[in-house]
């Protein structure tokens, strides 16, 4: 897509996601680039829209993600923008308006409990992903939508935040199955094994799909859940001694992540190449004879 196309097709309340108040012209965010006490980010109501109430900054959705991304490349933007799809983005939970108790504006239900559906196990299958190692790491999700009376189920995986990352097979309408998430957005750490490597991937079905590949868990992870984590994730890996390996995707979006962890942690070590062509480690798996 062109950067027009992108600005019609994304909406900067897509990237973001749950917003913390609704007010009488738009929404307010607490800004992602930096600690915001008292929401300071204001987003047009139809979302195409933003400005920086603390420092005057404004722009498009495009713009809103070079912010986050603390980069000038509209091309990085563009393609960190179009890793998502429509309807990959955040569901809003709750939302407060004006002088207005919080109210659903996405979803009547939402339960999280243990994997246990066939279809989400064939799904899994299909992806040739260990059951076995995705039981330790993945709940599923049952939910239903304000405007239908459809309930639907999806993988669950949480952040360290309380929020989940949501995956669904593919059905009629959707060939690429389902991507979703909810608020808030953010890393994943798993730092049950002591002394073990660190390994750091953008999605959990990577994570999962390398464990696979070991065939067992014998390392330590992060999952980004979204490069705009990076910043979050490099906190969480300057606590530890552990040797770093990044298994980002093999992408313009990785290769640029990539290169910002290696100047962070300089004794990390880029292990994509060991995947490579594939585009990450799924697609490794998914072709691999």
């Amino acid at each position: 897509m062109n950067i027009q196309q992108i600005k019609e097709k994304f909406t900067c309340l897509d990237y973001l996601g749950q917003p913390v108040k609704k007010t009488r012209n738009g929404y307010l965010y607490r800004a992602p680039w930096r600690e915001d006490t008292h929401p300071s980010l204001s987003v047009t109501d139809n979302g195409r829209g933003w400005h920086d109430l603390a420092t005057g900054e404004h722009g498009s959705v495009i713009d809103l993600v070079m912010r986050c991304l603390n980069t000038n490349d509209v091309r990085l933007a563009c393609e960190e923008i179009e890793h998502q799809d429509p309807s990959s983005f955040s569901f809003s939970q709750s939302v407060k308006s004006d002088g207005e108790k919080e109210k659903d504006t996405s979803f009547t239900k939402f339960e999280v409990m243990k994997l246990q559906s066939k279809g989400l196990f064939a799904y899994l299958h299909s992806r040739k992903v260990n059951i076995n190692i995705a039981k330790q790491f993945l709940q599923e999700a049952h939910y239903s939508f304000k405007d239908g009376d459809s309930y639907l189920y999806a993988l669950a995986y949480a952040n360290d935040r309380g929020g989940y990352e949501l995956r669904g097979r593919p059905y009629i309408g959707n060939p690429k199955g389902y991507k979703g998430c909810t608020s808030p957005k953010g890393i994943t750490t798993h730092f049950s094994i002591e002394n073990a490597p660190v390994v750091v991937f953008e999605g959990f079905m990577d994570m999962l799909s390398f464990a696979t590949l070991c065939g067992v868990v014998k390392h330590n992870y992060v999952v980004l859940n979204s490069i705009v984590n990076k910043e979050a994730a490099l906190e969480a890996l300057e606590t530890l001694q552990n040797q770093v390996y990044l298994c980002l995707d093999n992408d313009r979006g990785g290769d640029d992540t990539t290169s910002w962890f290696l100047q962070e942690l300089p004794l990390a070590k880029d292990i994509r190449q060991r995947f490579a062509p594939a585009k990450d480690v799924n697609d490794y798996l998914m072709n691999k004879e």
